[in-house]
């Protein structure tokens, strides 16, 4: 079983959420984690991540977080993104980013669009959901 760390915007969008739902319904039989934050992470919880990493550090969050969890799945994230400091911390340790392309005129697409641009693999169908398995 694969530890599968799905983030996401505090400003989750409507989409964000219906992507939420077709993953945490793909993974259910993997050990799926998140920080507990508002908005995607929430919705994550909600939908039933095994493990919640929780604290007000959140450079040692995601330090524990990206040792913790094999492939880290982004969905939403504006420009200064905590999530984009979560990817790094992904790559540090030579581990798989896959992102949730976006809008281009949507600013909560912004982390998720420039991270793929940098090398974080797209999901764009649900067939590439079994890459995560």
């Amino acid at each position: 079983m694969k530890k599968i760390a799905i983030v996401g915007s505090r400003y989750m969008s409507d989409y964000g959420k219906e992507v939420i739902g077709i993953l945490m319904e793909k993974l259910r039989d993997e050990e799926v984690v998140t920080i507990k934050v508002s908005g995607c992470n929430s919705e994550v919880i909600r939908l039933g991540a095994r493990k919640i990493f929780e604290g007000e550090n959140f450079e040692k969050l995601n330090e524990q977080v990206a040792d913790y969890a094999d492939i880290l799945v982004i969905i939403e994230g504006g420009e200064k993104s905590g999530t984009i400091l979560l990817a790094s911390k992904f790559v540090e340790k030579n581990k798989n980013v896959y992102c949730i392309p976006g809008r281009i005129t949507d600013e909560n697409s912004e982390a998720t669009n420039w991270l793929i641009k940098q090398g974080a693999m797209p999901i764009i169908s649900l067939d590439d959901l079994t890459l995560l398995r």
